[in-house]
């Protein structure tokens, strides 16, 4: 008997079409990771435009776009830290030493609004004293890092002010400490970048943001999934042959 009949007569059409189906589900996951790739290139151009383009100069004033759209842009800021109502975030890592990042209000220069800066990492014991006077650092020059967006709790809602608003954090939630601010916070917040010329242990550690333009594994996995759809398809039909061989063998 000819392929096509035999994989649709009466006695095997149902496993042909339980091998079909299957087939299309690995086949739907090779398309699935395709648009996946599609979706990370077009992200990566979208971050690479952001790295390229001119600093913004923050100055209190409307920021000229959304918090999402303005996320790991270079940015840079004058004005006074102040460190009487800086924040630690808990749970952070440095070399894989337990740590956490010191986030301190800049007042902008020339404005009432104050922006969030993530200056840095401390040791976690450091972050427990509570006094970090130790790292208090000048402003002589305009700050210069990448823009992050507010991050809340996983489920979107805005995060909880801890008992101890002061070290409790786990997040920079800006709408969150905000409530603890004399001022008005701009939407987002500040990572200083890494300068050459300061040291790499030097406190707080400057937290380099990462940015990834790889399209990860999405064209492996793709050509995986539409490969196991065609070696279920001709596994079936040897499988098949080979039964119908030994059946029809004197």
């Amino acid at each position: 008997m000819s392929l096509f009949p035999l994989l649709f007569s009466r006695r095997y059409w149902w496993q042909t079409l339980i091998v079909l189906l299957a087939m299309a589900v690995m086949a739907g996951l090779g398309q699935w990771q395709f648009a996946r790739l599609d979706q990370r290139r077009t992200a990566n151009a979208e971050l690479l435009a952001k790295l390229q383009s001119d600093v913004l100069v923050i100055t209190g004033a409307d920021l000229p776009e959304s918090p999402d759209a303005l996320e790991d842009r270079l940015a840079v800021v004058t004005g006074t830290y102040d460190f009487s109502h800086q924040i630690a975030v808990q749970g952070q890592f440095s070399d894989q030493a337990p740590g956490h990042w010191l986030v301190t209000p800049l007042q902008i220069a020339g404005s009432d609004s104050a922006i969030l800066v993530i200056r840095g990492w401390i040791p976690a014991v450091a972050g427990e004293a509570g006094d970090w006077s130790a790292y208090d650092e000048p402003v002589g020059q305009p700050v210069r890092g990448y823009l992050q967006r507010s991050r809340k709790m996983p489920d979107g809602s805005v995060s909880a002010v801890p008992e101890d608003p002061v070290k409790g954090w786990w997040r920079v939630d800006i709408e969150a400490i905000q409530r603890q601010m004399p001022y008005t916070l701009l939407p987002v917040a500040l990572q200083v970048a890494p300068e050459p010329d300061r040291g790499r242990n030097e406190l707080p550690r400057r937290v380099a943001v990462d940015f990834d333009l790889s399209e990860g594994n999405h064209m492996i996995y793709a050509i995986q999934w539409y490969a196991f759809a065609l070696i279920a398809g001709f596994t079936y039909v040897v499988i098949l042959r080979r039964r119908t061989a030994e059946e029809e063998r004197p």
